[in-house]
């Protein structure tokens, strides 16, 4: 019972130490004398995309918005020379007094025309429409302006203003708040701000920062200088996709197609090791999530980050160079494979629902051109427009600028798949 114990104080007297394991380093990673991983490669996950479902029937309550919307686009349109003439007639006569319209579709599609005064008998002496009726509001356009100016100058460095307009049915400012309402008013109370009564805040978001970002796993943390996430959402972004490598060198992320510069990631991304092995990010191990070393796709342009608050711990642990921004943890190759499925899907459906064809018929057809793009999906290209019915083959009728037939199928066939028709 004794002779572990006499061993112990023997190697302890040598000066020996016993140093805990260190866990085994992500597949692909080099490490530093220092601990840091180098990462500048990884095989994207398998990836098998998942087929569109086919359009559901439309609901009842989807039929109903849809009749409303025609409703109110034919109410628009029927009535919209006289309200422009009425209104610029308002502007003049009542100026100070009127302030704006509106068209509610919502039920019977009307006309709502505002004023700051007696706002009913003032619409009377000018028009009799039944559709056109009065409210009182109780700022002018110019006040909530004067209102929102002074929030956007107020708090806009804060980065915490996500939206913001005027203009409503509720005649205020509304403005959209990307952090908690505590969070917030404490803001406003450091600044010493109160908020205009012509301001309506609306909060998006539900939990802070310091929650959603979670602290990364003890055994990874050794691994990485700094795994900088913002602290806001991403927000407003442009209808484009934007791709970046996202690789991680001494510990430190960067993108090296984007002059190397170092990477701050999206509220709430996570850093994991996967069950491969290698190191990943994303919310979860979901499918089409990323490997640090491969590409990613995410919505909205590149930017430069330059609040300092976000700037200050990446440089502190990096050292100096410009930081961007990837909005998304999507891996590429995932998208690319999802993007390749959804394309054929559609147009397997275009084939038969546009022209007609048998299912064989169409997947013939469907990968005959899927060799044709030499790209593994297929894109159909849209049917010349027909101007005159003399130019519809018999049997058609010209409908909307194609010629159909009775059944609704467009013709005639493109040359290729007539010829993959008459083969069969």
């Amino acid at each position: 019972m004794l002779k572990p114990l006499i061993v112990f104080v023997a190697a302890t007297a040598l000066g020996a130490t016993i140093e805990p394991a260190r866990p085994p380093a992500p597949l692909g990673a080099a490490i530093s004398a220092e601990g840091y991983a180098t990462i500048t490669s990884a095989p994207p996950a398998p990836f098998i995309g998942a087929e569109p479902l086919a359009p559901k029937p439309l609901t009842a309550e989807q039929i109903a918005a849809h009749e409303q919307f025609r409703r109110a686009g034919e109410f628009q349109n029927r009535v919209r020379e006289e309200v422009q003439a009425l209104a610029s007639k308002l502007r003049r006569a009542e100026k100070g007094n009127f302030i704006d319209l509106y068209y509610e579709n919502e039920g019977d599609p009307h006309v709502v025309f505002r004023f700051l005064r007696d706002g009913p008998r003032t619409l009377a002496r000018y028009t009799k429409n039944p559709s056109f009726v009065a409210a009182t509001g109780r700022y002018t356009n110019a006040e909530l302006k004067a209102a929102l100016d002074f929030m956007m100058n107020t708090f806009l460095p804060d980065r915490v203003i996500a939206g913001a307009g005027y203009g409503n049915k509720q005649n205020r400012a509304e403005i959209d708040i990307n952090v908690t309402e505590a969070e917030f008013q404490a803001l406003a109370a450091t600044k010493g701000v109160k908020i205009p009564d012509a301001v309506q805040l609306h909060f998006t978001a539900m939990r802070p920062a310091s929650v959603i970002n979670r602290p990364l796993p003890p055994e990874i943390a050794p691994l990485v200088r700094v795994f900088p996430r913002d602290d806001r959402p991403i927000g407003m972004l442009n209808s484009i996709l934007s791709r970046a490598k996202v690789v991680l060198r001494d510990g430190c992320f960067r993108s090296p197609d984007q002059d190397n510069a170092l990477v701050l990631f999206p509220l709430g991304a996570q850093l994991f090791i996967n069950g491969a092995g290698y190191l990943a990010f994303g919310e979860e191990e979901a499918p089409g999530y990323a490997r640090v070393g491969e590409e990613v796709v995410f919505p909205g342009s590149i930017a430069e980050v330059t609040a300092p608050e976000l700037l200050r711990p990446i440089h502190a642990a990096c050292g100096p160079g410009k930081v961007i921004k990837v909005n998304g943890m999507r891996s590429a190759a995932a998208d690319r494979a999802q993007g390749a499925v959804t394309d054929n899907a559609n147009t397997l459906r275009q084939l038969q629902q546009m022209y007609g064809l048998s299912d064989p018929l169409a997947r013939k057809a469907l990968d005959a051109c899927k060799k044709r793009s030499g790209f593994g999906n297929c894109l159909l290209t849209p049917p010349s427009p027909v101007a005159r019915q003399v130019d519809c083959p018999a049997g058609t009728k010209l409908s909307s600028g194609l010629c159909r037939t009775p059944g609704g199928f467009v013709r005639p066939l493109p040359k290729w798949i007539a010829e993959l028709a008459g083969a069969d």
